[in-house]
């Protein structure tokens, strides 16, 4: 019996043929493949190198013009001016902010921790202010007149928070934040986009405002708990040159406060409940009780 040879179609068997389009086009010596191929490889090369400048230029701006201020806890009695001259000793100097294509952009972050308002009774209790103190005779009752760029107080006698931003049209243009907790950590994010001053209370937007002119930027130091401060402690003050994304506002606010400082006070701090993300944490009171 001959035994005949028969090859039998396999339908699945079909590598031969798999990706012999694209091989034959590699290989082939004609001008077009090697001049798609060429093309091709500079616009990848030309996308790595822009993401890659993209992303060093980001850690260079997070590192040299993102600093942070203020690096744990405080006590906001005690004042801290930070120096913007370089060639002064411990200075911390800040650039101005990045005109993106909406116009100026920054932004402001900062933690206090309020225990009580009657220290300081009537007067307006300083958190924070951009910009040297040129008051002379004028009472302003602990605001600090006329640089605030910006300026961030609790009113006299309540627990109301004061936001002051200079532009080039209203020299303190204010505004107020209703019921702020006390004895309980808060975060402050102030971020400004061309006119608009949004101001976000632990990750949330609490209040976005259309200011009246460009914020009016200034060179002066950073002053922390100028005339007293008030009764708390105040962590982790930071500046950026951009607007913050809310993931990296949302980032700011899970990462809570800083608590680490050289004093006993701390110890006490650390056994409240660090609930900064709840609502009920915000709402249901001021003495820190769930």
């Amino acid at each position: 019996m001959d035994k005949t040879t028969s090859s039998a179609w396999n339908p699945l068997d079909n590598t031969a043929g798999r990706g012999s389009g694209i091989k034959d086009f590699l290989n082939s010596n004609s001008i077009i493949a090697r001049v798609s191929f060429l093309l091709l490889f500079i616009l990848i090369f030309v996308i790595v190198l822009k993401l890659s400048i993209a992303l060093l230029s980001r850690i260079m701006t997070n590192i040299n013009n993102n600093p942070k201020l203020i690096n744990g806890m405080i006590d906001a009695k005690q004042l801290v001016i930070i120096p913007q001259d370089p060639s002064s000793k411990n200075s911390m100097t800040i650039n101005r902010s990045i005109n993106g294509p909406n116009g100026i952009e920054f932004t402001w972050s900062v933690w206090f921790f309020i225990n009580d308002l009657t220290y300081n009774s009537g007067k307006y209790k300083h958190i924070f202010s951009k910009g040297n103190n040129m008051t002379t005779s004028v009472d302003t009752k602990g605001l600090n007149f006329p640089n605030n760029a910006p300026g961030m107080y609790i009113y006299p006698n309540t627990n109301d928070l004061l936001i002051v931003m200079n532009t080039y049209e209203t020299i303190n243009q204010e505004i107020t934040i209703s019921d702020i907790p006390i004895g309980k950590w808060v975060n402050v994010i102030l971020r400004c986009r061309n006119k608009t001053l949004d101001v976000y209370i632990n990750g949330t937007i609490t209040k976005s405002v259309n200011l009246n002119g460009v914020p009016k930027q200034n060179y002066g130091d950073v002053f922390v708990a100028m005339n007293g401060g008030f009764d708390g402690y105040i962590s982790d003050l930071r500046y950026y040159d951009y607007s913050l994304g809310l993931s990296e506002i949302s980032g700011l606010t899970f990462m809570g406060p800083n608590l680490e400082m050289s004093s006993s006070n701390s110890a006490s701090l650390l056994l409240k409940s660090p609930d900064y993300l709840s609502l009920r944490w915000y709402f249901y009171g001021s003495n820190g009780t769930n």
